[in-house]
């Protein structure tokens, strides 16, 4: 019963594929071209709209406004028309390979038939569509990398203009140096100060000045008192000592409130002390460690004296006291150096008839200014008057 079932419902569908397959009937097919005016059927008629213009009676009955050419199939695209199964149906539809449901709609059997040469030449062509797609963007990308490359470069190169012009504006130390040294050399030319020239500092920058020009003998002839050199400290710059206090056989002048009673004890002991140590570095006899202690012992014991009796003195007393013994200290950290015998014995002492053997002089003993001891100041002074003038005229005549 089954296969009897089977077999029917195969020769069916075969019938209906024969129906949908069959050529139009002759008579529609001898219709006159271009559009025409058909009345409506009345009740039940069919109205068609096909893209030739013709009107045509329906399968199933009534009047087709059809504007398919004649001959055509009543299931192709771009129609309005009667189905010959009844009612109304609209189609867009294609027509290719004379299938009713159209080559680019949904089709129920399936893809139109290619061949398989068609495919092949499909494929080649996209592959070599790809590797030229993939051959541009290796290139377009080695491009890019080179780009990167140059903007790399060109940004070192630029970096190192910046860095150029940027050393070029900024402000060196040696520069600092050498507007500070400027700015001294200056001062000490115009308006130095009596700090400044009591501290040999005003001194030193002319001195520096002097030495820099390299020919002294071009520079006037300034001559020099002999009592103003014995008043000149000198130096060679290996400590910040001065014994300038010193210079007497080291015999001390003590403020008037150091000489008073409280201090006695302690003041003596030291001023012993520094005799004793000017006497042996005359006869070239340099001084033992245990010496060097108890002369700072003894000025420690003297500063702390003038501590306690800060309020026993009036405010100008304490301050010319401490004075003083700072100028004592300068004179004890001297006894220090190991070259300080040149100082008693004639080597490092204030030596010239005039400007330009004195500055020859610590040229040759790489000497400098000291501090000015109490009582060297008006020495102090017309030495620097008399220096600015030979430097002045020096720096003059090299114009």
């Amino acid at each position: 019963m089954s296969n009897v079932l089977r077999r029917a419902a195969v020769l069916s569908l075969a019938g209906f594929t024969m129906l949908l397959a069959a050529p139009l009937p002759a008579q529609q097919q001898m219709q006159p071209k271009g559009p025409q005016m058909i009345p409506f059927a009345g009740a039940g008629g069919n109205v068609g709209a096909q893209a030739s213009g013709t009107a045509s009676a329906g399968a199933a009955g009534g009047y087709n406004l059809s504007t398919q050419p004649a001959g055509g199939n009543p299931y192709a695209t771009g129609s309005l028309s009667s189905s010959p199964y009844g009612g109304y149906a609209l189609s867009t539809m294609g027509s290719n390979f004379g299938s009713p449901y159209g080559g680019y709609g949904y089709n129920p059997y399936g893809s139109p038939y290619v061949d398989p040469l068609s495919s092949s030449l499909f494929g080649a062509a996209a592959q070599t569509q790809a590797i030229g797609r993939y051959l541009v963007s290796v290139q377009e990308a080695r491009l890019l990398r080179e780009q990167s490359r140059q903007s790399a470069i060109d940004t070192a190169r630029k970096r190192i203009q910046f860095e150029a012009w940027y050393e070029s504006q900024r402000v060196t130390a040696p520069q600092i140096q050498q507007r500070e040294a400027a700015t001294e050399l200056e001062r000490a030319r115009r308006n130095a100060q009596a700090t400044d020239i009591g501290s040999g500092r005003a001194l030193n920058e002319l001195l520096r000045s002097t030495l820099r020009t390299g020919k002294l003998v071009q520079g006037k002839t300034v001559p020099l008192e002999e009592d103003t050199l014995k008043h000149i400290n000198l130096s060679d710059g290996a400590s910040n000592g001065n014994v300038g206090l010193l210079k007497d056989g080291g015999k001390l002048t003590w403020p008037a409130a150091l000489q008073e009673a409280t201090f006695e004890e302690a003041r003596e002991r030291l001023s012993k002390n520094l005799r004793l140590a000017v006497f042996k570095l005359k006869e070239k006899d340099p001084l033992t460690p245990a010496e060097l202690n108890n002369i700072e012992a003894d000025y420690k014991a003297l500063s702390a004296k003038l501590g306690d009796s800060a309020d026993e003195l009036t405010a100008a007393q304490y301050i010319e006291s401490k004075r003083y013994l700072n100028q004592v200290g300068l004179a004890i950290k001297a006894l220090r150096n190991p070259k300080v015998a040149n100082h008693f014995n004639n080597t490092w002492n204030a030596k010239g008839k005039t400007v330009a053997e004195l500055v020859d002089h610590m040229r040759k003993e790489g000497l400098r200014f000291a501090p000015a001891a109490p009582g060297d100041e008006a020495s102090y002074t017309s030495l620097y008057q008399a220096l600015r003038a030979f430097e002045s005229d020096l720096h003059a005549a090299q114009r």
